[in-house]
């Protein structure tokens, strides 16, 4: 099908339409003077397909009195039956029955995968990539040409985000490390990904109005990373619901022109989040919005736009142009050949377990495990045996496939020692599981970080009672929560965060040690919700202004001295690690550290070990360290390996907003490992770039009051002025009421500064 002639034969208002979708969760399926454009189905599924949204847009037509309430109970409780009523189960079954043979012959439930938190806590990207080629598996056998929200990479900035668990970290360099493996695991399936919400979705309030004032150094280091990074693989990008510093993103030509396309060369299609464009759809196309959904939207304000001048033809050409290629590419979509019910859950189960293994994070061990055959474990009716898989909102997910860790408990240790309410049995010697379970939802905040009231009086009266019991503490959170010194009092600590349908039997094998945790914390805990970076800068309204700057997340906690309760990278093994042998090098811009990880524990296992970058006496205020680089190694249990971090210097560019470009700077910077996390440093070396951007350089372009905090170069300018005979009152006077004035605006002619300039050589070298 040649494209170029078909969108040729479109009148404007063909392309108008096209650019609107035609259900809620469906683009083209329409006739045009040019010809029929075939129909493309979208649907949520960054965590597994949602089928709120799935079966409210194919089952319409299911004939009945049913109403609204009834139909969305029964795809609530598709998989739970004895919720319905005997109405809900005669539709239910009769969506069954058209569902499967939907599916091409499969008759299991659909897979529920993590979430992107638990995802980056793996601190692996095959991981990542295997779950995101799962889930295009999950859309091809529902025929979805477009899996919406693969992946969520909004920065973790702030905790009470009621999506915190959907994004990836609060680290830019870790999530755009990881989130693009799941643009490409998806895309190797023959399905689009998505990449939301461009840009900063970092809230849930008033997510639609709020307005964010950001300054451009942190969009441009912190925000946009991750979203450049995955556009280079994506097939489609989200566009956010909120306005940042003034222009709502789905009508941002800077953003979506200048950024997007001319920056980064993108050269997919641009799609609103759900009614995110609340302005005129015209001017927002002109601005290099393509798709506005849901649909059906009205496209008359586009036609309106073209007529008058608004939108060229040229801009709304290359729109049509794109989502055409987009429906072309994508619109055949269907259950592999060959796929059966079985191996389509076995493939699914695997990804999931893969997942959750690698992800669950250990944050405390005091020894009591992993369990013995012989121990007994208890759980107590106030608290669940399962876990929450998933938030709620798009990434919701209802199956029947999740696993409880009562019963994979029970299937590694036996029934009879998997009791409950034995609180004698507790006293004696068992370990107490209990899930602390806290909800989350897109739509809204959390409104604080605590705990439910429940878990900690119980855990600190079971404590006063415990005699020889042990107690473990599950956190199935969307994010960080205050453990209000219950780390004190827990034998064992785990985060699982949301874990998908086989965060059970992932963690039942963590807990008997068929599996040694490796997972690592993607986000700081804080022992205070008060000790955040972002504490005081939550809205009231319908601005919310990012106060701390570039300081999100370990940069804020460290750049304060606040220490967390878990930093960044923390996470703990059932084995010990060591780092010894340390050796790094700088060739031709790469610099590398190599080491020998050793295990001296008596289990195989694996280590996140990260690489933090710091720069000595920088020019600009940046944070005090950096994520550059990292790797998880396994190392069996008495052995020791060679391992190598390597990264280019370019990831030292900060963005300068007087230059309005990414510089580095030249002169020393000190380099650290850590298996720990950010607040557990081993010094790793130094090196020095000595090719750093021009405008930065040591010397006659720095600033007078740069220059005067630096005895040696004052000193040595001093001098200069002595034998050249200079006023050095005009330097001093530019020190007082103007230092931000350049040695060279001070002094015309600098060559002679023979003196300062040594002294800018040396103070380079460190």
């Amino acid at each position: 099908m040649n494209l170029i002639k078909f969108l040729n034969k479109m009148t404007v208002a063909d392309k108008a339409r096209l650019l609107c979708g035609t259900t809620p969760f469906s683009i083209g399926g329409f006739d045009t003077s040019a010809g029929y454009i075939p129909e493309l189905n979208m649907q949520d599924g960054g965590t597994g397909i949602n089928f709120e949204h799935l079966l409210g847009h194919l089952f319409t037509d299911i004939s009945g009195d049913y109403n609204a309430t009834e139909r969305d109970n029964v795809i609530r409780f598709f998989y739970d039956t004895d919720k319905l009523t005997k109405r809900g189960k005669e539709l239910r079954d009769a969506i069954d029955e058209r569902l499967t043979e939907y599916r091409g012959g499969i008759d299991e439930a659909p897979g529920c995968y993590p979430p992107g938190i638990l995802l980056a806590s793996s601190w692996d990207p095959e991981t990542v990539f295997e779950t995101g080629k799962a889930l295009g598996m999950e859309a091809l056998v529902y025929k979805v040409g477009v899996l919406l929200g693969t992946p969520n990479v909004n920065l973790l900035r702030e905790p009470l985000n009621g999506r915190f668990f959907e994004a990836y970290s609060e680290d830019p360099f870790l999530a755009k490390k990881l989130a693009p493996e799941m643009c490409r695991g998806v895309e190797s399936t023959g399905v689009a990904s998505d990449v939301k919400h461009f840009a900063c979705n970092n809230l849930e309030i008033n997510r639609g109005l709020i307005n964010e004032l950001i300054r451009m150094r942190a969009l441009r280091e912190l925000y946009f990373p991750a979203f450049e990074a995955c556009s280079k693989v994506t097939s489609t990008l989200m566009t956010s619901y909120p306005s940042i510093n003034g222009v709502p993103c789905c009508s941002d030509p800077w953003l979506l022109k200048d950024v997007l396309r001319r920056e980064w060369g993108f050269k997919g299609v641009t799609v609103t989040d759900w009614g995110a464009c609340t302005g005129r759809t015209g001017d927002s196309a002109a601005s290099g919005q393509d798709l506005f959904m849901p649909g059906p939207w009205d496209p008359s304000d586009i036609v309106k736009a073209a007529e008058d001048g608004r939108l060229s033809i040229e801009d709304l050409d290359e729109a049509a142009l794109r989502v055409l290629e987009l429906i072309i590419r994508f619109k055949d979509v269907k259950t592999p050949d060959g796929l059966t019910s079985a191996k389509y859950k076995k493939a699914g189960d695997k990804a999931a377990y893969k997942a959750a293994k690698e992800g669950i994070v250990m944050l405390k061990n005091n020894g009591s495990l992993p369990l013995k055959k012989t121990s007994k474990a208890v759980f107590f009716d106030k608290f669940p045996e399962r876990f929450r898989d998933y938030g709620t909102g798009s990434a919701q997910v209802f199956t029947d496939r999740t696993t409880v860790l009562s019963s994979e408990l029970k299937d590694i240790l036996g029934a009879d020692h998997v009791l409950t309410n034995d609180y004698e049995a507790f006293r004696k010697g068992a370990t107490a599981v209990i899930i602390e379970n806290v909800g989350s939802c897109e739509g809204s905040d959390r409104p604080d970080l605590k705990m439910n009231r429940k878990t900690v009086s119980f855990i600190r009266k079971l404590s006063k009672e415990r005699g020889k019991g042990r107690i473990c503490l599950i956190l199935n959170v969307p994010g960080p929560v205050e453990l209000e010194g219950l780390e004190n009092i827990a034998d064992s600590i785990f985060c699982v965060f949301y874990p998908g349908m086989m965060g059970g039997k992932a963690m039942a094998d963590i807990l008997t040690g068929r599996v040694n945790p490796s997972g690592a914390l993607p986000c700081t805990f804080p022992v205070s919700y008060r000790d955040t970076p972002a504490y005081l800068c939550y809205p009231d309204s319908y601005t919310c202004i990012y106060g701390e700057g570039i300081y999100t997340g370990y940069r804020g906690y460290i750049k304060r001295g606040i220490k967390p309760l878990y930093p960044f990278g923390y996470g703990l093994s059932y084995t010990r690690f060591s780092i010894k042998n340390i050796r790094a090098n700088k060739r031709a811009g790469q610099i590398s550290v190599r080491f020998d990880l050793i295990n001296s524990g008596k289990f195989d296992g694996k280590a996140v070990v990260q690489l933090y970058v710091s720069k000595t006496k920088p020019v600009m205020p940046r944070a005090n360290i950096s994520l550059a680089g990292f790797a998880k190694p396994s190392v069996k249990a008495g052995r020791s390996l060679e391992v190598s971090i390597r990264f280019d210097q370019e990831e030292l560019k900060y963005f300068d907003e007087e230059y309005d470009k990414f510089l580095i700077e030249e002169g020393r910077y000190d380099l650290f490992l850590s298996i720990k996390g950010a607040e557990d440093l081993i010094p790793a070396g130094s090196f020095v770039i000595d090719d750093g951007s021009e405008e930065l350089k040591c010397g006659p372009s720095w600033t007078c009051g740069r220059i005067a905090g630096e005895k040696a170069l004052f000193d040595a300018l001093k001098r200069d002025c002595e034998e050249k005979d200079l006023d050095i009152m005009e330097f001093i006077s530019a020190v007082r009421y103007t230092p931000y004035k350049k040695l060279f605006e001070v002094y015309k002619e600098t060559d002679g500064l023979k003196n300062f300039k040594k002294a800018a050589r040396e103070y380079i070298a460190g």
